[in-house]
């Protein structure tokens, strides 16, 4: 069954051209606001201009890839702003990602030209491979330099994913499929008294609904701190009058409800990218908040998929994707590109203004994913997403699962392919099979290897090694050296057997749902360390990070130690110690009488 909603061709073709009507529209109204300063309209325009002109003077022309290294923060917004005004394309690198990997997409997308923030040293990798780096100063005398009218199917930005081949894929996303998405397709009317809070990595694809769908609709963009527990964001939201948020579900599904009944004065909270909590969102909704669940890949322009919930969501009931965003088509189809009856379960395909051009110099892959759609006749073209859905009799999709081996980790893509192949190249292995299983806190990779008779590779060298290709949350959480791996009857990798041994690895640890006094508040940090990680044998002297935790376990464990014991750890006590212990150590001294009972939590680097 096909589900389809038209729309009329949004107001504005270019980035360019919607940010300028904004501008102009709403001049003296506050643009985008972080700890430091606030911008106007205005001025943010005049910024975006003078770095523009710093562009060209380097040569920055049209259809050029531009690369943007920087943690979130207002420089990338105005590079951003300035390489979309002089038609050239944005490639936002990921500074927490390995060199290797960045250096990869720079030379694959031919950045000659890379923007950092001002006084930030140039990476080492770049500073190896591209000539030209630039901050984003603007100088005291604004510049001007004539600015091409671009085309809406023109590129505004690449963004790379995780790929089944091995190797990252560059996705090219058009000026029409952002604007659409900011100015129609956003479910929010979002408006000018409206504050959007910006709290995604630029190289994730929700910072596009975040920033342009702000700036081109005379809202304010409001900058979260860097490392912001669960009640630093809470307070962010509170104290810039934010209106509108959008979270990764792994991060929603994490908030205590404290928290929750603090965010329910949001106009709208989105949350996406992964499977939503139920339970999370009926105690949001019974606070009074209003929550959408958003669904949509990276290809078809951040969202395609909407559904708004009702306040009497159960908090068993599972929740659907909901229906397709305007300017979005969805069909549900078999595998002969034939609709499937309604309640059946088929594969997405999804069509419309926000469909990208498909995968950077890649066009065997690009024909592969991006099929002639075959409902219209003007040559349009659907994207296969690989998703398993089926269509409620009320027009809603609800999420199966995949045909492939493709996950979500932290609202990130993640290719169990690419993995296996960093696997195998960081430790020579004869062959290596990750499986994806989850817990009642997280979800994880756990890799089983098959290591060369010759060589000698040990769980923490293998992972020291595979951190050089590849970013935190693609890591396995644990790695299980076998002499061979399980093969089904037809001689393929028993996935499924592995699969069930990982979940058999955690389960102890996903089974205990209290606490017990009795143990002592080390034994009680240690029991939701185990918990939080999916490993049992972690003890005082592991390290947080090398132990599998990453930035949202982190603010999982702050939010414990908030809702059970009524302290608030930083979240830079994770970052910075070197064992569990330590951080134990910490919470005791912050337990004790003699100290207060909250501390400020220091802003470190995203």
């Amino acid at each position: 069954m096909a589900v389809n909603r038209d729309a009329a061709p949004a107001s504005a073709a270019s980035l360019r051209a919607a940010f300028a009507n904004a501008a102009r529209t709403h001049s003296s109204r506050t643009a985008m606001v972080d700890g430091v300063r606030t911008w106007t309209y205005a001025e943010l325009d005049l910024a975006s201009d003078a770095h523009a002109a710093a562009l060209a003077r380097l040569g920055v022309v049209r259809g050029e890839v531009v690369g943007i290294h920087m943690s979130r923060c207002a420089e990338a917004v105005i590079a951003m702003l300035a390489i979309a005004k002089l038609g050239a394309v944005y490639l936002p690198f990921d500074p927490a990602a390995p060199d290797q990997r960045l250096a990869a997409q720079a030379d694959a997308a031919r950045v000659r030209v890379v923007v950092i923030a001002e006084g930030q040293s140039v990476p080492i990798w770049a500073a190896q491979r591209i000539p030209h780096a630039i901050g984003t100063a603007t100088p005291d005398v604004p510049e001007r330099v004539p600015l091409p009218d671009v085309h809406e199917l023109e590129l505004a930005y690449v963004m790379y994913t995780s790929g089944s081949s091995g190797e990252p894929k560059g996705v090219c996303v058009t000026h029409r499929g952002v604007v659409d998405l900011a100015m129609r397709a956003n479910c929010a009317d979002i408006g000018p008294h409206d504050a959007v809070g910006q709290v995604m990595s630029i190289a994730f694809d929700g910072a596009t609904f975040e920033i342009w769908g702000s700036l081109l609709n005379g809202a304010c963009l409001a900058m979260a701190p860097p490392n912001v527990s669960a009640n630093g964001l809470c307070a962010f939201v509170e104290e810039r009058g934010v209106t509108i948020l959008l979270l990764s579900t792994g991060l929603f599904n994490s908030l205590p409800r404290d928290a929750l009944r603090r965010l329910s004065g949001l106009r709208m909270l989105f949350a996406g990218g992964d499977v939503m909590s139920s339970q999370t969102a009926h105690d949001f909704l019974m606070a009074g908040g209003t929550l959408a669940n958003v669904y949509g890949p990276t290809e078809i322009t951040t969202f395609s998929h909407c559904h708004v919930m009702a306040a009497t969501q159960n908090e068993t009931e599972s929740i659907p994707i909901g229906l397709p965003v305007p300017g979005t088509s969805a069909y549900v189809l078999d595998a002969d590109l034939r609709p499937v009856p309604i309640g059946e379960e088929g594969e997405l395909y999804l069509a419309g203004t926000g469909l990208a051009q498909g995968y950077l110099d890649n066009p065997g892959l690009t024909a592969e994913r991006f099929l002639p759609d075959p409902f219209v006749a003007d040559g349009a073209r659907m994207y296969r997403t690989g998703d398993l859905v089926r269509q409620s009799p009320q027009g809603w999709l609800e999420y199966i699962g995949r045909i492939d081996t493709q996950v979500k980790i932290r609202g990130f893509r993640v290719e169990l392919s690419e993995v296996e192949a960093g696997l195998c190249a960081a430790g020579d292995l004869l062959a290596a099979c990750v499986v994806h299983v989850r817990n009642a806190d997280a979800s994880m990779l756990v890799a089983y290897c098959v290591a060369r008779a010759a060589t000698e590779i040990n769980e923490a060298t293998l992972l020291q090694n595979l951190r050089q290709r590849l970013p935190d949350y693609m890591l396995p959480r644990h790695v299980v050296f076998l002499p061979e791996l399980p093969l089904t009857i037809n001689g393929k990798v028993d996935r499924a057997q592995l699969a069930a041994a990982a979940r058999a690895r955690i389960a102890p640890v996903a089974a205990i749902e209290t606490e017990d006094a009795s143990d002592g508040l080390e034994g009680q940090l240690l029991t939701q360390f185990r918990r939080l990680l999916g490993n049992q044998q972690l003890d005082v002297d592991d390290n947080f990070f090398d132990a599998g935790g990453d930035s949202l376990t982190a603010m999982r464990f702050c939010a414990h130690l908030d809702e059970r014991h009524g302290i608030e750890l930083p979240l830079s006590m994770l970052f910075e110690a070197d064992s569990l212990g330590a951080v134990i150590a910490r919470v005791r001294q912050l337990k004790s009488p003699a100290a207060s009972a909250r501390i400020p939590t220091p802003q470190t680097p995203a």
